[in-house]
């Protein structure tokens, strides 16, 4: 039974536990795609898998009727990232983390039943079966890849390319390979020789894909970039139309958008996934929030900063030390304080008329703004030029009411 699997490996490091759930949004997106039961997925991993994301993982698998098999790196490979350590121990103080070596090891530690493997990066979504990429013919090679010419149209520009090393045209992406168990660990111990060898020469910043091609970019079999097609180069490209294709999510290019299909892709895999439940969504709207207030903070800094015209706040008596405080009010601003029965747009008509002539923007912290600024509007007044909604500008706690309209969450 074991020779006909499909073995599929993954590898993972966890530290801030919100990582786990791309991984399981590439599985779930594998399974999607493919209905026969024969797929072995590998997952490398350290201490930083909890109990709750291994049990998440096993009922993915066992609710398509797969199976999964777990490795703990640092139980197996206790030597190899002991050496990891001392020779590279800037890793640990990076983005990049010693878990993308993990890949590096999954030929020495799978069961020995197994003479082939597919590796997948965990920010992939398999948009098709993933049987096309293992019925793959090898020819001889020791593994499959996709270069990375190929997907941005020039020659890689890596020092590996600059010094001569390995050829532009033939630098691969590590992050979907088809493997040749034998024939990979038949060169010998490449993690180790190939940290040494990098090290004479400065500019790495991927370790584990230089090593890989240092030793097998004469070696390869060049993949279709449907195999591994790089999602910013085709948001980039201003490509929206998804194909039969492995989609490779790197360097930030999963948003929020909901007219990139790429994104569209990886949230309506996600949301049928354990990870997508109650405590991601409030997470969630919570990173919103924090955000929101941030960007908040950064227009209010910019308005102060920008504004050319003397500033009139309008608003009640009681806002007037927060707003001075937020707004980093100075000495040519305007407070002035309407009670909430006037009529605001009076008001503020007839205070513009009887002011000495000058170039004023009137910010405004009314409760039925829309009526105001139509009537102002009417009078031949420019929202955003003459007068704003100084509401917009406020974080929730000061009466902000960006996160508190049903609107935001009816389009989310």
């Amino acid at each position: 039974m074991e020779e006909i699997m499909i073995h599929i490996c993954y590898a993972l490091t966890d530290i801030q536990g919100t990582y786990s759930k791309f991984l399981g949004t590439s599985l779930w997106s594998i399974f999607m795609h493919h209905m026969e039961k024969d797929l072995h997925i590998h997952l490398l991993h350290d201490e930083t898998l909890t109990e709750q994301e291994r049990r998440r993982f096993q009922q993915v698998v066992v609710s398509f009727q797969q199976k999964i098999s777990f490795y703990n790196m640092k139980r197996l490979a206790t030597s190899d990232l002991v050496f990891l350590y001392q020779a590279l121990p800037q890793v640990g103080l990076s983005r990049y983390t010693y878990g993308a070596f993990y890949r590096l090891f999954a030929a020495k530690f799978l069961p020995e039943e197994v003479t082939r493997f597919i590796y997948l990066d965990a920010d992939t979504v398999v948009n098709m079966d993933i049987a096309f990429l293992w019925k793959v013919s090898l020819d001889g090679h020791t593994m499959a890849a996709v270069s990375d010419s190929d997907n941005t149209g020039h020659q890689a520009e890596n020092p590996l390319v600059l010094v001569g090393w390995v050829d532009g045209r033939d630098y691969f992406s590590s992050g979907v390979l088809l493997v040749d168990r034998q024939k990979f660990l038949a060169v010998g111990n490449i993690l180790q020789d190939g940290v040494c060898k990098l090290k004479e020469i400065p500019g790495f910043a991927f370790y584990d894909q230089d090593i890989l091609n240092l030793f097998y970019s004469k070696d390869y079999l060049h993949l279709d970039i449907a195999y591994n097609a790089y999602v910013p180069i085709l948001q980039m490209r201003g490509v929206q139309q998804l194909t039969s294709a492995i989609y490779h999510y790197e360097a930030g290019s999963l948003g929020i958008r909901e007219d990139d299909v790429y994104d569209r892709l990886f949230y309506t895999v996600f949301a049928q996934t354990p990870w997508c439940d109650a405590d991601f969504l409030y997470r969630f709207f919570a990173q919103l929030e924090a955000q929101h207030k941030h960007d908040l903070h950064l227009a209010r800094q910019v308005f102060a900063m920008g504004s050319r015209r003397q500033r009139i706040f309008c608003a009640n008596e009681a806002s007037k030390a927060a707003i001075k405080e937020l707004f980093d009010f100075d000495g040519d601003d305007k407070y002035l304080a309407i009670q909430g029965n006037q009529d605001w747009t009076g008001r503020l008509l007839q205070y513009e008329r009887v002011s000495p002539k000058g170039n004023r923007l009137y910010i405004l912290f009314l409760q039925r703004y829309e009526d105001v600024s139509q009537a102002l509007t009417a009078a031949g007044w420019q929202e955003g030029l003459d007068f704003v909604d100084g509401w917009s500008l406020l974080p929730t706690e000061c009466g902000g009411h960006l996160f508190l309209r049903p609107e935001l969450i009816r389009n989310l």
